[in-house]
């Protein structure tokens, strides 16, 4: 009987490290929008590549298409120019399947788009969550020019059902977005 104690008292054990251990995994999620293959930066942090959003699949853009405008595009403001030399335009959303709890949430962008020389032909609403967090956004006002890298930082973004969804709701031209960063709290 005393080693049948011991042999539970040991398994709870083993049960508490791996529920710490689990807690100190935290969910990061790293999007290099436009990109079909993974990238790794300078930082040494993997970024997946864009996909379609299917349930289930973990992650992915609900419609829109994608360029890659290449290394020759010069990029300032990052060490990591690839980000924003890729992109996705004209989506509805980005869907990511998360584990319930809050998480910042980081958008890149750069106004890469030769058509796009002056202030607002680029115009459209965030929302993450079905919180507007950027109202009648303009890349390259709020950046100071085209091709300067722009990152915007959300905390405390609350998920209950197991879905981050954010939103691109157009208003002059297309949304578009260089890279996503999703990291529980």
């Amino acid at each position: 009987m005393k080693r049948f104690a011991l042999v539970i008292a040991a398994l709870a054990v083993v049960a508490l490290i791996a529920q710490a251990t689990l807690a100190q995994q935290k969910f990061v999620l790293r999007v290099n929008a436009g990109d079909p293959k993974p990238f790794k930066d300078k930082a040494g942090n993997v970024w997946q590549p864009d996909k379609e959003y299917k349930k289930g699949g973990g992650y992915g853009f609900v419609s829109g298409d994608t360029i890659d405008r290449g290394a020759d595009m010069k990029i300032t403001g990052t060490n990591d120019p690839h980000i924003y030399q890729t992109e996705h335009w004209s989506m509805d959303s980005f869907i990511a399947e998360v584990p319930n709890g809050k998480y910042t949430v980081r958008l890149h962008f750069a106004e890469t788009y030769e058509g796009i020389d002056s202030e607002g032909p680029r115009v459209y609403d965030v929302k993450i969550e079905g919180a507007v967090v950027l109202k009648d956004f303009d890349i390259q006002k709020t950046a100071g020019g085209v091709q300067k890298a722009l990152m915007k930082e959300f905390k405390g973004i609350a998920v209950g059902n197991g879905i981050l969804k954010i939103d691109f709701v157009s208003k002059l031209q297309n949304p578009e977005v260089n890279g996503i960063e999703i990291i529980a709290e």
